[in-house]
């Protein structure tokens, strides 16, 4: 159940996921203003690991579609609420996007250099339409980040029905194994067509392993929540110390700890159990970075682009994350206000209205 209060979204035990969206949000930040870039090796590491704030983002949003999907009445109605809740300050950020940089009044962003796509209206209908993944040159073109929106949409249809498959844990993790499979092969293929791997790295398939990981923290949550066993708590410090540990550490695998140990804690984390970590977690600035996080996620990159044109970023990285960071906040406040809370309730309230 969702309460709001005024800024914050509020879901009752499961609050601190919402501070966990803050860190992923506040992680990809980091390393598109190379935050902590020059301070040493940790300070790059820290900064490099920035690129796993997605890979949270999927496990979250693998466990969300789990709980809402259990909820719903039906396909329809769980279908609807998702769909509604992404898509529209999706399109609404696109849009004044796609304005920007055909008015000619800005240099275009990287990829869109870098591939030879155009502000146009195949592009835009591309990414209106969900499926920009089908052409890797328009993918991730518009706003720098976009490549996982169209992911998350196609998740959102698939996997109840790999649920519907995966009731157990040992079928979650055959169907865990047999993606990552599918995965490998998908990328040579299409490595070996393209001669590049930004087509897989942009196709949807290659991230079901994460969804499908954040829906079983969702089934392993409700299994275990009333559980009084003291080995839950050792779990929660395991996590957290790897989870530093990757954020502090370059070393292989980084991405594949990181969306472990955010499992481990959905699973995990009641306030019995870690009541510090809750606490941080649940702060007030943690609760309303979280509650923005997705239009933090969606508009930091424009913002950054439009001050690098305006030669207004300073040369340090982390006054450059301070800048954008605080722009973007309060950019993002506004489109929260005026686009993602409105549209969140018209989704409750249609789906309400046809049961």
């Amino acid at each position: 159940m969702i309460v709001q209060s005024h800024l914050l979204r509020v879901y009752g035990d499961t609050d601190f996921i919402t501070g966990l969206r803050a860190i992923a949000a506040t992680m990809v930040v980091m390393i598109h203003t190379g935050a902590l870039a020059g301070f040493g090796t940790t300070g790059q590491a820290i900064t490099d690991a920035g690129k796993y704030g997605v890979d949270i983002f999927f496990v979250i949003s693998g466990f969300t579609i789990a709980k809402t999907f259990t909820d719903a009445r039906d396909y329809q109605s769980y279908l609807t609420r998702r769909i509604i809740r992404i898509v529209p300050l999706y399109w609404f950020i696109t849009t004044i996007a796609i304005i920007l940089w055909a008015s000619g009044q800005f240099s275009l962003p990287y990829w869109m250099q870098e591939l030879g796509s155009k502000p146009d209206l195949y592009n835009y209908l591309m990414h209106l339409s969900m499926v920009s993944y089908l052409d890797y040159r328009v993918a991730n073109s518009i706003l720098g980040v976009e490549w996982s929106i169209p992911v998350e949409v196609f998740w959102y249809v698939c996997l109840p029905l790999l649920l519907y498959f995966a009731r157990t844990i040992r079928r979650a993790v055959g169907m865990i194994i047999v993606l990552l499979i599918v995965t490998g092969i998908l990328s040579y293929f299409l490595k070996m067509m393209f001669g590049t791997s930004l087509p897989a790295k942009w196709f949807p398939i290659g991230y079901g392993h994460l969804f499908l990981v954040g829906a079983a923290s969702y089934y392993l949550r409700e299994r275990f929540q009333s559980v009084t066993n003291p080995a839950m708590k050792i779990w929660i410090l395991a996590a957290v110390g790897l989870f530093f540990l990757a954020l502090l550490v370059d070393f292989s695998g980084r991405s594949e700890i990181i969306a472990i140990c955010t499992a481990i804690l959905i699973v995990c984390v009641t306030p019995a159990r870690a009541s510090l970590l809750t606490k941080l977690l649940t702060t007030k600035p943690m609760l309303f970075l979280g509650t923005i996080s997705y239009s933090i996620y969606l508009i930091h990159a424009v913002v950054i682009h439009i001050l690098i044109d305006a030669a207004l970023l300073p040369a340090s990285g982390v006054y450059t994350f301070l800048v954008v960071y605080g722009v973007t906040v309060l950019l993002s406040t506004a489109t929260y206000l005026a686009v993602e809370r409105p549209t969140n309730h018209a989704g409750r309230r249609l789906v309400e209205n046809a049961q």
